[in-house]
C-alpha cells in the first residue's frame, strides 16, 4: 500500500511541478520566442499530454484531469490576452490544442495504467 501511495504523491509532484512549468513557459515574453506558426498548435497539443498524462498517473479521475486541463488552458490564453507586457495573444486554437492534448495525455495514461495492471 504505501508503494502505491508514494508513487502517487511522486506523480503528484511532477504534474504541480509540470502545471507550473507550463504557466511559467507561458507567462515569457512573446517577442523573444521564434515564430512557429505551423508548429505552435503541435507543441500546445503535445506540452498538454504531459499534463493529461502526468495529472492521470497522479491517481485524479479521467473527468477531473479533462475539465481541469480545459479549464488551465483557457485560462492561460485569457491572461496572455489580458497581460499586454509579456507581448502575447488571446488564442482560442491554442486552448482548444491544450483540450485535446490533455485527451491525448489521458488516453496515454489509460493504456500506461492497463500495461502496468498485473
Amino acid at each position: 500500500m504505501n508503494v502505491v501511495l508514494n508513487r502517487y504523491r511522486i506523480m503528484q509532484f511532477l504534474a504541480l511541478g509540470w502545471s507550473l512549468a507550463i504557466f511559467i513557459g507561458c507567462s515569457l515574453p512573446g517577442n523573444g520566442i521564434p515564430d512557429l506558426t505551423n508548429k505552435d498548435k503541435w507543441i500546445h497539443a503535445g506540452v498538454f499530454v504531459g499534463f493529461g498524462l502526468l495529472w492521470r498517473l497522479s491517481g485524479r479521475s479521467s473527468g477531473w484531469v479533462i475539465m481541469a486541463g480545459i479549464a488551465y488552458g483557457y485560462l492561460i490564453e485569457v491572461y496572455q490576452g489580458l497581460m499586454p507586457f509579456i507581448h502575447r495573444s488571446y488564442d482560442l486554437y491554442d486552448a482548444l490544442a491544450d483540450a485535446v492534448g490533455t485527451v491525448l495525455g489521458v488516453g496515454l495514461a489509460w493504456l500506461v495504467l492497463k500495461l502496468l495492471k498485473p
